[in-house]
C-alpha cells in the first residue's frame, strides 16, 4: 500500500465571523492556503474530501465550484466533531489504495448564524429529554472524577488556563489571551462545577491540507521529508446497560488501541497530542483513555505542568477547543495542521522541542444510551 503524506496545510483565523463571511468563503480560503504551502496547482488535484456537520446539502461541491474543481470527485462527511478527521480518515485510504496521488482534504463550519446558545440535541434523543445533554454529561463526569480519585475543581480548572496560555502563540486560535486560575473559577456557572471557561465556544472556520502519495509528493516537486499520516482510527460507541463509570472512557480506548496497532507503536511513543478538550474534564478523562496518562492522575499531571509545552506529554500547544475554537467540522483539521506544524518545527513559540510523532482525538456527538458516536485518532509522524 501507499504511503500518505501531509504536503501542506492552510487555515483560517477561528472566530465569530460577520454573516457575510460565509462558510464556502472559510473554506475557500483554508484550502487555498494549503495549496500556496504545498507548491500545488488546482489541476494536480485529483478528488476533493470536505468534513462538516452545518454546511448543508453538497456543501462540498459548493466549495469546490469556488475553488475551480468543479467536476472532480467530491465527496461530504460528517460526523459531527469527528467530521473534518473522517474525511481525511477517507483520503487516506483512497491514497493508500492507490485511487489518487494527490488530493485536497478541508474541514469547515460556520456555527454563528446557525447556532444559538448551546449545540440543540436530536429531538429524539432519549438522554437529552432527561437533561443529560452535553454540558451536563461532562459535568457529571468532572463529580465523578472528583469523587472517585481526590482531583480538585481548581487542578480541573487548569486545563482551560494550559490551554488559553498555549493559545496566546497561536495567530490562528480565537482567543489569544491568558486566563488565571481565578478567572476560570469565578467566571459564570453553567452546570455545577464547570463555568464558562470550562466550556469551548461557538466558532467559525475552516482548515484544510494536501495529501499525497510518494508519487504525489514528486509530482508536486517536494523531495524533502514531509509527515506521514501513518494511522487513523475510527469507532463508534457501543450500547450500556445497567451502572457503568461514567468516566470509563471504553470508546476512547478502543479508538487509540485500532490507531496505535496500525502505526505500529505504543503510547508511551507519543511526543505531542492535540486533544478534543470540548469541556476542560474532558482533556483529561480522554487521556487517560487513550492510555496517555494512567487512569485517575490526569488532573494532577494538568496542575503540575506535565501537559503543558515543556511537559512529560505536551498536549494542544494549539491552545485546544477551549481557547482555539472549536467550529466543529473544522477542529479534526485544525488538529492535523498543528501536529503539520509541529512536526515541521514551524509552530514558533509554541514549538514543542523534539516533536516527532503526533496524536489527535476528535469525539463527535452522542447517541442516547452508548458512550457516544464517534472517536477518530490521526497518528502523524516525521
Amino acid at each position: 500500500m501507499n504511503t500518505s503524506h501531509v504536503a501542506g496545510v492552510g487555515m483560517v483565523r477561528f472566530g465569530k465571523y460577520d454573516p457575510s463571511v460565509t462558510f464556502e468563503l472559510l473554506a475557500v480560503e483554508a484550502a487555498n492556503g494549503a495549496l500556496r504551502d504545498s507548491g500545488a496547482t488546482r489541476n494536480q488535484i485529483e478528488a476533493v474530501f470536505v468534513g462538516h456537520v452545518f454546511g448543508g446539502p453538497v456543501a462540498g461541491q459548493r466549495v469546490a465550484t469556488e475553488l475551480g474543481l468543479g467536476g472532480l470527485p467530491v465527496s461530504n462527511h460528517e460526523n459531527y466533531c469527528a467530521s473534518g478527521a473522517t474525511a481525511l480518515r477517507e483520503a487516506w485510504m483512497a491514497i493508500r489504495a492507490g485511487l489518487y496521488d494527490v488530493v485536497l482534504v478541508i474541514g469547515a463550519e460556520k456555527m454563528t448564524d446557525r447556532v444559538k446558545g448551546g449545540v440543540t440535541p436530536d429531538a429524539n434523543d432519549l438522554d437529552a429529554m432527561q437533561g443529560y445533554v452535553m454540558t451536563a454529561g461532562h459535568a457529571l463526569s468532572a463529580r465523578r472524577y472528583m469523587a472517585d480519585y481526590g482531583a480538585t475543581r481548581e487542578q480541573i480548572a487548569m486545563v482551560a488556563v494550559k490551554n488559553h496560555a498555549h493559545s496566546m502563540n497561536n495567530p490562528y486560535a480565537q482567543y489569544q489571551h491568558r486566563v488565571t486560575l481565578e478567572d476560570v473559577l469565578n467566571a459564570r456557572p453553567i452546570a455545577d462545577p464547570l463555568g464558562l471557561l470550562d466550556c469551548s465556544p461557538i466558532s467559525d472556520g475552516a482548515a484544510a491540507a494536501i495529501v499525497c502519495s510518494p508519487k504525489g509528493l514528486a509530482r508536486l516537486g517536494i523531495t524533502s521529508a514531509r509527515p506521514e499520516v501513518r494511522a487513523i482510527g475510527l469507532v463508534s460507541g457501543t450500547l450500556r446497560s445497567g451502572h457503568y463509570d461514567v468516566n470509563e472512557e471504553d470508546i476512547s480506548r478502543r479508538a487509540g488501541l485500532q490507531a496505535y496497532e496500525a502505526a505500529g507503536i505504543s503510547p508511551q511513543d507519543i511526543d505531542v497530542v492535540e486533544m478534543h478538550d470540548c469541556f476542560t474534564i474532558a482533556e483529561i478523562v480522554r487521556l487517560e483513555g487513550l492510555g496517555l496518562i494512567p487512569k485517575g492522575e490526569g488532573a494532577a499531571w494538568t496542575a503540575d505542568g506535565k501537559t503543558s509545552i515543556g511537559g512529560k506529554l505536551p498536549v494542544n500547544p494549539s491552545g485546544g477547543l477551549l481557547s482555539r475554537g472549536h467550529p466543529v467540522g473544522a477542529t479534526g483539521m485544525a488538529q492535523v495542521c498543528e501536529l503539520y506544524w509541529q512536526l515541521m518545527s514551524q509552530a514558533g513559540l509554541r514549538q514543542v522541542e523534539n516533536a516527532r510523532l503526533g496524536l489527535a482525538y476528535c469525539k463527535g456527538g452522542t447517541v442516547s444510551g452508548t458512550d457516544g458516536a464517534s472517536v477518530t485518532t490521526v497518528v502523524m509522524s516525521l
